[in-house]
């Protein structure tokens, strides 16, 4: 009994790593939308907001470093006007995070084998983006990003020993039409 209440426990554990690193993902693409749309449709107010903060450096160096950071890099970026490249890809990246989120939350099985293809090339990219310009952000946020990715690996697998135990309906048919 012991040894069953042991995994349970590490069961709900498990659940709950992976519903806190879809809360991450989905946290993610909110920002991203939100910026893709304000850089659309108001990039004056977002420019001016990213220069606010990363303007205030003179605080301190561990002050908001990591705002800091990124507000400074946008509000580089922004500078030299928002390429519509930028817009569409904050847009559309942050959507399908969305979406992904939204079917695994909703334990659609079909949708976690598209969600590791999907996040596996999202770290691809960023691995990349690292590679050609090394920061320790960059490289924090790849390690999340292959955090959540091992997670949503595991609840997949664990929501496949499950299939037997589940009615049909709602979720359970696969990707590509294979039982799980």
């Amino acid at each position: 009994m012991n040894g069953a209440a042991n995994a349970g426990r590490g069961r709900r554990a498990q659940e709950l790593g992976f519903r806190i690193g879809l809360a991450l993902k989905a946290i993610d693409g909110l920002i991203e939308v939100a910026v893709g749309l304000l850089l659309w449709f108001a990039p004056g107010v977002l420019r001016t907001l990213s220069a606010a903060v990363a303007n205030e450096s003179d605080h301190g160096p561990d002050r908001h470093e990591l705002v800091e950071h990124w507000a400074g890099r946008l509000s580089e970026a922004l500078a030299a006007g928002a390429p519509v490249t930028v817009i569409v890809f904050l847009l559309s990246h942050g959507t399908l995070k969305l979406l992904l989120v939204y079917c695994l939350l909703r334990d659609y099985r079909w949708a976690y084998r598209p969600a590791l293809v999907i996040l596996g090339l999202f770290a691809v990219y960023q691995l990349v983006v690292l590679i050609g310009a090394p920061t320790p952000v960059k490289a924090v946020l790849l390690l999340l990003d292959v955090v959540i990715i091992w997670l949503v690996w595991r609840e997949w697998r664990a929501r496949a020993g499950d299939a037997d135990s589940t009615p049909a309906g709602r979720g359970t048919a696969s990707w590509q039409g294979d039982a799980e």
